[in-house]
């Protein structure tokens, strides 16, 4: 089974859902795929409302062509809720959402205060791979939202991202730290280059249980791929036994 994680450089709407569906196009079946943070519209605040109508139209897309190729995908989405807009991370495998999870950590330095209400629940998502959680950018950083992963203890965790280019070391150091730490498969999908005045980092990479880069792309719209290996997972975790005292 294949990981992958995609890196673009945002455009129009449009444009940045033709390459993810070229993209989705080249990869494997039965696969795990990965896309950026908001992928498809970019923090375009002016017209976060328009962009979150279409949210469920982008979704069938996804659903098809996950049905299709029997993929597992992740990446975030405006979504509107009861009491406003949220970030959501929406899992889909074998044509449907199995679950979504709305990022809880805003970025203040970005306005995603202003703009979006923050989801409530760290969840852990059954998937063909196994285990699955979801950090989305900033999250990255709160070791309260990796409690919970030790808890349920994911054997792969995701990261859509839009890091910004100045962070790009932090994002590096820390996508490694929580593979090792939580000896789990990481893959973090940026995008890159600059969109709407904010020059992004690119940096994303596919990362082993044991902290070894998988796979790497400092810019470019690139796709990346690693082999997944769920008895390696357990082989680490055998080597070296950490247990959380809390």
């Amino acid at each position: 089974m294949k990981l992958y994680s995609i890196q673009i450089r945002q455009t129009t709407p449009e444009e940045n859902l033709k390459k993810v569906i070229n993209f989705l196009e080249k990869v494997e079946e039965n696969s795990l795929v990965l896309l950026p943070e908001m992928w498809y519209s970019g923090f375009d605040y002016e017209n976060l409302e328009e962009h979150a109508q279409k949210t469920p139209e982008v979704l069938e897309v996804l659903k098809k062509i996950s049905k299709e190729k029997s993929l597992t995908l992740c990446g975030t989405l405006p979504e509107k809720g009861t009491e406003g807009i949220l970030n959501t991370a929406f899992l889909i495998e074998d044509g449907r959402v199995i679950g979504k999870r709305s990022k809880i950590k805003l970025f203040p330095i970005f306005d995603e205060d202003k703009y979006f209400i923050p989801g409530k629940e760290n969840k852990v998502f059954e998937t063909k791979l196994g285990k699955a959680g979801i950090l989305i950018c900033f999250e990255i950083r709160f070791t309260d939202l990796i409690m919970n992963f030790w808890r349920e203890r994911p054997d792969v965790v995701l990261v859509p991202a839009q890091w910004g280019y100045a962070r790009r070391k932090h994002f590096e150091t820390l996508c490694r730290a929580r593979a090792i730490e939580l000896q789990a498969y990481l893959l973090a999908s940026n995008t890159w280059g600059e969109y709407l005045g904010t020059r992004f980092a690119g940096h994303s990479g596919i990362y082993s249980p044991w902290g070894e880069v998988l796979a790497f792309s400092e810019k470019g719209d690139t796709l990346l791929a690693a082999d997944y290996d769920k008895d390696y997972i357990e082989e680490v975790r055998r080597t070296l036994p950490i247990k959380p005292s809390f």
